[in-house]
């Protein structure tokens, strides 16, 4: 993800203080924007909704990027985002369907939508945006000017309640599952939540441009762990949790 430098040193040092200030307290950051949110002690999901079976439910899974558009890029393996969206992507619709869910992908391969971005992006907002979808979950990786910063975000659009929901849920979940404490999920205005009908998150996996989540976003085991949390808050949020 790209972010904003300022142009004097005053505003650079004011960009670092916010930025490390809100991983602490439940903001994060993507392409350069952070929204901050109120801090809690321990953040807890909101309440679900009664049980419902999970058959009946349609996820839209978004890997991000492709084709030309690699994404963020390794800060020391020069590994590209949009190869582990999709491998994160894809573990993920495999969990989803053994757990009973129906699940549509923007892509599976290596491919973009379209060449043009305009274009590529407006067929993802299609498909996000049929009948029938209940949620839509976008993988990414992150990437900061600070390499000591690492591990999951999830990003809702600001004013949705239940978008909210969602991304709490998830990132409550991803957060256990990789045995990290749990964050906030942060309000944003990002073209796939602000432009998908249903609930939508981003969930920004770990960070390229820290060498440790870099070299663990690569790994097996540490994707297996992702879909797992992922999956888990997806679940939960759905009322199929404990």
């Amino acid at each position: 993800m790209k972010h904003r430098q300022g142009t004097s040193l005053i505003a650079i040092a004011a960009v670092s203080f916010i930025i490390i200030s809100s991983l602490l307290c439940g903001c994060a950051d993507l392409d350069g924007i952070c929204e901050p949110t109120e801090p809690l002690p321990v953040q807890t999901p909101l309440p679900s909704p009664p049980q419902t079976a999970l058959g009946s439910k349609t996820v839209v899974i978004d890997a991000g990027h492709g084709g030309q558009d690699g994404g963020a890029v390794g800060r020391i393996t020069g590994v590209k985002e949009d190869g582990i969206n999709l491998s994160v992507a894809l573990l993920l619709k495999d969990k989803l369907e053994q757990l009973g869910f129906t699940v549509i992908m923007t892509r599976t391969s290596d491919s973009a939508l379209a060449d043009a971005k305009k274009d590529d992006m407006k067929m993802r907002r299609d498909i996000m945006n049929q009948d029938g979808v209940s949620i839509v979950v976008s993988i990414h990786m992150n990437k900061f000017s600070d390499t000591s910063i690492k591990g999951p975000m999830a990003f809702y659009m600001k004013g949705s309640a239940e978008g909210e929901r969602l991304a709490t849920s998830i990132i409550c979940a991803l957060c256990d599952a990789l045995g990290n404490p749990r964050r906030l999920a942060n309000p944003g205005d990002y073209f796939v939540i602000r432009e998908s009908v249903p609930p939508a998150v981003i969930v920004e996996c770990g960070f390229l441009s820290n060498a440790d989540d870099e070299k663990l976003l690569q790994t097996a085991e540490h994707q297996s762990k992702l879909v797992e949390g992922i999956a888990a808050g997806i679940t939960a949020y759905f009322g199929g949790g404990e």
